[in-house]
């Protein structure tokens, strides 16, 4: 990615490897998703939607690799999921490309005179006595931090990134964004450790996003809530409470009397959509977050909710 030729091609080169590869490629091509993290933090403004699909591929790639093993009720994920993925019509293809990965890394080793320490190394470690586990752990300590696994370091990394792009001057970025930023959130939520202080990070971009923005980003921004409230539950519980749920009982009341006005083409309208998305996904959203135990908010939306639903049932 050193030239302007090579910056532009080379991450559509990646997007296309990950899409067609397996797990066992993610070791191989750590150094080149760093390049383009790096890329991305030296010129946002420039290459800002390109790497932003690079980016989008490969989240799409990490969930595809590392399925969660228990769906949001907490029930084993049921097919292919439980027992890993199965023989599929792209393995060859992908062992090729790790094999040719493989055998590339091999030559720049040899080139840099590696080969022949490590077979010496090698060497010597089969001397050596193997150290127990206990033992082990006993040198590691109990305060050690465990090393978290790659596609876990991966994905903050990217989610940290989609922190600062959630307010970008252009839409098209914005909802690229959102639609990471969902997929970051997919692969994290059996990492609670880790998601939770990211997605603290991330909420006042994202909050803007949903009150204050063109009304696609408000549709995409809402389907990332409804995927927040299913990993982060009590988490979000206050913060939707106060900061969303008011300002969409506000923005439904409002708009009640338009949709109360309007014929059947009101149906193929940007605020219908908007509309039916937020009041079908609300519901399950309140069951989610238990916002029962905070009637106050939800009391608002009761109008607007009666209203609205007539209203958009009618406009079917």
């Amino acid at each position: 990615m050193s030239t302007d030729q090579q910056g532009q091609q080379a991450p559509r080169v990646l997007a296309v490897i990950l899409a067609h590869s397996d797990p066992g490629l993610l070791p191989l091509v750590g150094d080149m998703v760093g390049d383009v993290l790096l890329a991305l933090d030296l010129s946002y403004d420039h290459t800002a939607a390109l790497f932003c699909a690079v980016l989008h591929s490969l989240m799409k790639a990490l969930v595809r690799w590392f399925p969660p093993s228990r769906d949001h009720r907490g029930a084993p994920a049921s097919g292919r999921q439980q027992g890993g993925p199965g023989p599929r019509p792209e393995d060859m293809t992908a062992l090729d490309v790790r094999q040719f990965l493989l055998d590339h890394r091999r030559q720049q080793e040899l080139a840099q005179g590696i080969g022949a320490e490590e077979e010496e190394g090698e060497e010597e470690e089969g001397e050596e006595q193997p150290v127990a586990p206990e033992e082990a752990e006993e040198e590691e300590g109990p305060d050690v931090k465990k090393e978290l696994p790659a596609h876990i370091v991966i994905t903050k990394e990217v989610m940290q990134r989609c922190t600062h792009l959630l307010s970008d001057p252009s839409l098209r970025i914005r909802l690229k964004v959102l639609d990471i930023l969902e997929l970051c959130v997919c692969v994290l939520r059996e990492a609670e450790d880790e998601l939770l202080p990211m997605v603290h990070r991330c909420w006042p971009a994202l909050l803007r996003r949903l009150t204050d923005d063109d009304p696609l980003a408000v549709l995409r921004g809402f389907k990332v809530l409804c995927t927040l409230g299913e990993a982060c539950g009590d988490f979000l519980r206050g913060r939707v409470s106060k900061e969303v749920l008011p300002r969409l009982g506000a923005s439904l009341a409002r708009q009640a009397p338009v949709s109360a006005r309007a014929g059947p083409v009101y149906a193929h309208t940007l605020a219908y959509k908007l509309q039916l998305a937020v009041l079908q996904g609300l519901g399950s959203l309140c069951l989610r977050l238990d916002l029962g135990r905070t009637p106050a908010p939800t009391s608002d939306l009761s109008p607007a909710h009666t209203t609205l639903t007539s209203d958009l049932h009618t406009a079917r």
